[in-house]
């Protein structure tokens, strides 16, 4: 009678586990057919997500600043070389966005930097692709042949044509006559690219290093008190001071109240006048 008695017990657990189960199942058959009819379906976990593309140009610190605002726009042209490596440290440790106006890096370490630069929230812009003045200003045609070089340079490496630019010597330049400068602007206006000069520099153009401490005192001096500031820096190999110089001007300025952003195409520019 006793084992008899345990038997049925364990009949009714048996049978009771069966029909949660099957309660169980209609449920999720309901769910999943109510999904169905909405068009929508269970959102997988992050780690399953696709990486957002590397190859676009998504900068961190690129609103457009409003009447009032003070505005400090870190700008470096020459690179990418070692140097450029050694500024992104810096801007990666303060969190500031800055611009690099690139030349025709081939290299894996350069070409590595042109991704690197953007990866990490900065903007790409075109300089040159040789950097050789009196070539690329002989005309306006060979001016464009050189910055399509480059363009389509980019384009095969981190997959975005920029549409920034910076003029090699500024857009007012002694290489080149107000004619073809003017012929190449037309140009660049039709293509929807947008130009930047500056309004401080460090001037640290010069055969060998200049100081940090003369850079930034150079960028200080020449920026005053202007609410927007677009800096002029260089980043080729020879500026092995300048990601000192960098702290030491993010510094500053946040001290200030400025903040920190880098170029777009929506950014008001700055031209030589």
């Amino acid at each position: 009678m006793f084992i008899r008695s345990i038997r049925l017990k364990n009949l009714m657990l048996v049978a009771g586990a069966a029909l949660l189960g099957l309660a169980l199942g209609i449920g999720v058959l309901f769910l999943g057919a109510k999904a169905a009819q909405s068009g929508g379906e269970p959102a997988p976990p992050e780690s399953a997500l696709p990486p957002e593309s590397s190859g676009s140009q998504q900068t961190m610190g690129t609103d457009v600043p409003e009447d009032g605002e003070k505005v400090v726009y870190l700008t470096f042209d020459d690179g990418p070389s070692v140097v450029t490596g050694e500024i992104l440290d810096v801007l990666k440790e303060k969190g500031v966005p800055a611009t690099f106006f690139v030349i025709g890096a081939t290299t894996e370490r350069g070409k590595g930097l042109y991704q690197r630069i953007l990866d990490e929230g900065h903007a790409l812009g075109i300089h040159s692709y040789s950097h050789r003045y009196q070539e690329i200003y002989e005309s306006a045609d060979a001016y464009l042949k050189d910055f399509d070089r480059l363009a389509d340079h980019l384009e095969s490496i981190v997959g975005v044509k920029p549409n920034i630019f910076r003029f090699p010597g500024g857009s007012k330049n002694n290489f080149a006559t107000p004619e073809v400068l003017d012929e190449i602007k037309k140009e660049m206006e039709k293509r929807g690219c947008v130009w930047f000069d500056w309004n401080a520099l460090a001037k640290d153009d010069k055969a060998k290093a200049t100081p940090a401490q003369e850079m930034f005192d150079n960028v200080v001096s020449s920026a005053g008190d202007q609410e927007k500031i677009l800096i002029l820096l260089h980043d080729d190999a020879l500026r092995t001071t300048a990601a000192e110089c960098v702290s030491m001007l993010i510094d500053h300025y946040q001290g200030l109240g400025y903040r920190f952003e880098a170029l777009t195409a929506e950014t008001n520019p700055i031209h030589l006048k």
